[in-house]
């Protein structure tokens, strides 16, 4: 069975995460998106309560069959390293989909033991504005497919910075999801 796998921090989860996920499953035929919240990030240093982010991104994908969430990288003790939780998951590679924004993909040569990654995945990258795709040839260490479609300029960043300046969201998270945040007073809503 041909899984993707979204890993992120999900700070918050928006609606770009949901549309990469719905074209990868279009347009390699894969029969679930795995949805995995970040446990402790390596990366960040402030990010939101894991079990916040990890409700917020069940919000965002319960009205599709085709999507899950999963809770393996619940460790709140040690950091989050996406060679280990693909070797956890202990997936057969050539059924394995790992999706990826292009920013990230010219920063992955920064990741634990990036070399092994080929090992447990293949790669999907969605295209990211300001990213040329004709450069990730030469800089993304492994073969790669590239998830078609036009760009979306959505990032966590940029919501919580619309978030704070009252500008309707409407178009970047679903109305529960902007519910869930107010209750929660995150973001400074």
């Amino acid at each position: 069975m041909k899984i993707g796998i979204l890993g992120g921090t999900f700070d918050p989860p928006h609606n770009a995460h949901r549309e990469i996920a719905n074209r990868a499953l279009e347009q390699f035929n894969l029969k679930k998106i795995l949805f995995i919240p970040t446990g402790v990030s390596w990366q960040k240093t402030e990010i939101t309560k894991y079990t916040l982010r990890y409700e917020m991104t069940e919000i965002l994908i319960k009205d599709n069959n085709y999507f899950e969430i999963s809770d393996i990288e619940n460790n709140l003790q040690e950091p989050s390293y996406t060679v280990e939780t693909l070797k956890k998951l202990n997936l057969n590679k050539l059924d394995t989909y790992f999706i990826l924004g292009g920013d990230a993909a010219y920063g992955i040569t920064s990741w634990k033991s990036y070399k092994e990654l080929d090992k447990y995945t293949n790669f999907l990258i969605a295209p990211r504005e300001g990213v040329p795709n004709e450069n990730l040839r030469n800089i993304f260490p492994f073969e790669y497919q590239i998830i078609e479609g036009s760009y979306l300029d959505i990032s966590s960043t940029n919501v919580r910075k619309i978030m704070n300046s009252k500008e309707n969201l409407d178009n970047y998270i679903p109305h529960e999801l902007i519910e869930y945040i107010k209750d929660h007073s995150l973001y400074s809503l």
